[in-house]
């Protein structure tokens, strides 16, 4: 029960709660948390294979076919290799030349606007030890910040940001 009800927080959050339809479960998303509990973590080879099926399962579920909230609730399970399906970036890449025709495609556009700006990222992520006594972690010990901003979700969630708050024209990264 404590899953599911975690689930549905992360749904409200991320604002796909809307997309799947209450069905009369005893607890909303019950179907949800159950089906992701029976999938496998992803890797690199089969993510995009994981994330859509796991796509089709809420559409047999819930009626439609949520990518995004497939992707983000495949994410918070697993974190990496996962990539968020997000509109506001899709966006953002259909300034790079991207064209919305599924997951698969969204991946590989992700990832190689991902690289091209990989190295900044790490640089800033490097930094964020120096401010950490303005955050919620100002007591973890330094090798533990650098742990956690190190990580391969980590910088891919901060590139997420970077394109959510930046959705009108991406800039060419420079190095």
């Amino acid at each position: 029960e404590a899953g599911t009800k975690c689930l549905v927080e992360v749904s409200k959050y991320y604002s796909v709660a809307r997309t799947l339809k209450d069905i009369g479960e005893d607890c909303r998303l019950k179907a949800a948390y159950d089906a992701l509990q029976k999938t496998e973590p992803p890797d690199d080879g089969d993510v995009v294979m994981k994330v859509e099926s796991f796509a089709r399962v809420l559409r047999e579920i819930y009626g439609v076919v949520p990518l995004s909230a497939a992707s983000k609730f495949l994410w918070m399970r697993f974190l990496s290799p996962v990539i968020i399906f997000d509109r506001v970036v899709s966006v953002w890449l259909n300034n790079c030349g991207y064209k919305y025709d599924g997951y698969s495609n969204y991946y590989k556009a992700w990832s190689i606007k991902y690289r091209e700006f990989e190295n900044q990222i790490l640089m800033a992520c490097n930094e964020l030890k120096s401010i950490k006594r303005f955050t919620l972690a100002d007591q973890e010990p330094d090798e533990k910040i650098a742990e956690w901003t190190s990580s391969r979700w980590f910088t891919e969630r901060v590139f997420d940001h970077f394109m959510l708050s930046d959705p009108i024209q991406p800039r060419q990264s420079g190095g």
